[in-house]
């Protein structure tokens, strides 16, 4: 039994830290795109300009940091909806939501 336990909470272990690497991955790359202008143009889509991009991806990575917090344990359950609700209060996040949902494909 207690081996069991154990390679269980190991495989949490890495499972959460695999988390992070990917999550702090993702959230770098967040943070080059959506400050350096000459890297952004490359990936924007065509019909948004650079600069809309820069800001829906700074938004994009604000979602990201609350998301990944959250997976990571770090966010209390009681305080989700309101961590929630100040990210979608702001103009910008929800533009980025109306635009690309859920799906990471495109922003």
């Amino acid at each position: 039994m207690v081996g069991a336990a154990r390679l269980r909470q190991d495989a949490r272990h890495q499972a959460e830290q695999n988390e992070v690497v990917v999550g702090s991955n993702q959230l770098d790359w967040l943070a080059q795109m959506s400050t350096i202008p000459d890297l952004n143009k490359i990936w924007a889509p065509e019909d948004l300009n650079a600069e809309e991009y820069m800001q829906l991806l700074k938004a994009n990575q604000l979602i990201c940091t609350l998301s990944l917090r959250d997976r990571l344990g770090f966010v209390r359950a009681s305080k989700l909806p309101f961590y929630a609700a100040m990210v979608m209060g702001s103009d910008v996040c929800r533009r980025h939501w109306d635009l690309f949902g859920g799906s990471p494909s495109r922003g």
